[in-house]
């Protein structure tokens, strides 16, 4: 019989830590019992479980709901009232079901519950996420192994707040970066394990080739901390083609940074599916971000054999071969333009060289099959497991 893994966090329907749980659970799922456990609201159209059907998942608020008939009408009232569209466990936290009920320990009974039913659990979570210290020391008490996979980025945490962290059986950071962060403070068992690409076949599948007159791209949220607008902003001052890709709040005011402006191309919102529309429109990737852990465009990029023109971001350092790379700084946009002039003044040898180079790296280090290797691996470290 397959050994049960519970794979457990503030799970959404689409988001980065999504992508982490989806990647997660294709890697096990074929070794192991898998199942998915939301601490929030979460459907099940949820990315997490996208192509794996045979997994079973559950949402905590979902659970009690249906478990207590007062809670479920109360949730249900709410959303008649404030014309709700989620489905009625998104309004479980209503302020008349906070009165009448201790919601938190409603919560963490059910948590605990699907935990006493598994041989291990891996967290999706930053470390400041509710029920988190209450997860692991039941695991601990329980003598079931706790892993815990680090969403975002780590910053300064008081070693006083969470020591409960030595109770962690192992932690699974995506960059030594992040793991420093960390274990400059308090000293914990850890791996590293980054992401990858989910449809790499159709990024691979792409022959490498680039255009005579470099294209220039964005892909992800149209938000602050991704350096968007700047970015948008100064290629709207140049003839250099530029295509964007993506959703935010920021859309409004980028579409007006580059109405009008011919070298600039806006694709919108992609799904998953069809990202390969959006690299096969570019030569070089731009992550402008101000913070990430990844991210994970930078794998796909990689993986479609681009060029990538980045902050020193996440994992990218560790990602990118140090001979071909190419850095900036987003608060000094005279440091994307020397970067670009960098890369323009390649010959198209040179160009080739580094595209074919970033995918053969994505083929060695983030493959799915590596990750999933690496995930396998990590279990085998675990004594009691």
């Amino acid at each position: 019989m397959k050994k049960k893994i519970l794979i457990a966090g503030p799970i959404g329907d689409f988001g980065g830590r999504e992508l982490e749980v989806n990647i997660i659970a294709n890697a096990l799922k074929s070794d192991f019992d898998v199942s998915v456990l939301s601490t929030g609201y979460m459907t099940g159209h949820s990315f997490a479980l996208k192509n794996l059907n045979s997994i079973k998942w559950e949402s905590v608020p979902k659970k009690i709901i249906s478990k207590n008939f007062l809670l479920f009408f109360l949730s249900f009232f709410t959303k008649i009232v404030n014309r709700g569209k989620l489905k009625n466990y998104a309004y479980l936290k209503n302020s008349i079901s906070k009165k009448l009920f201790d919601l938190d320990k409603l919560y963490q009974n059910e948590i605990e519950k699907q935990i006493k039913e598994s041989d291990l659990v891996l967290l999706c979570v930053q470390l400041t996420s509710k029920f988190l210290p209450e997860i692991v020391s039941f695991c601990e008490r329980r003598n079931i192994p706790c892993l815990v996979r680090t969403t975002g980025t780590i910053r300064e945490v008081s070693i006083l707040d969470l020591s409960f962290l030595k109770k962690v059986s192992m932690f699974i950071h995506h960059s030594e970066k992040n793991a420093y962060n960390l274990n400059k403070q308090i000293n914990l068992p850890y791996i590293i394990i980054d992401q990858c690409a989910l449809n790499e076949d159709k990024f691979l599948a792409s022959e490498i080739k680039l255009n005579k007159d470099l294209r220039f791209g964005y892909l992800g949220r149209l938000t602050s901390e991704k350096g968007i607008l700047p970015t948008a902003e100064f290629f709207s001052k140049t003839n250099l083609p530029f295509v964007i890709a993506g959703d935010g709040n920021q859309k409004k005011e980028l579409l007006e940074i580059i109405a009008d402006k011919s070298n600039c191309k806006f694709m919108g919102s992609l799904i998953n599916e069809n990202l390969n529309l959006f690299f096969n429109e570019i030569d070089v990737l731009v992550i402008p971000s101000y913070e990430e852990s990844g991210p994970l465009v930078g794998l796909e990029a990689m993986a479609a054999g681009k060029i990538i023109i980045s902050t020193k971001v996440g994992a990218m350092e560790e990602r990118l071969n140090k001979l071909h790379c190419f850095w900036f700084q987003i608060e000094d946009l005279s440091t994307l333009e020397l970067a670009i002039r960098q890369v323009l003044s390649l010959n198209e040898s040179e160009r080739l060289m580094i595209s074919k180079h970033n995918r053969e790296r994505y083929l060695d280090y983030y493959s799915i099959a590596s990750i999933t290797e690496k995930y396998l691996e990590s279990l085998n470290k675990i004594k009691s497991f």
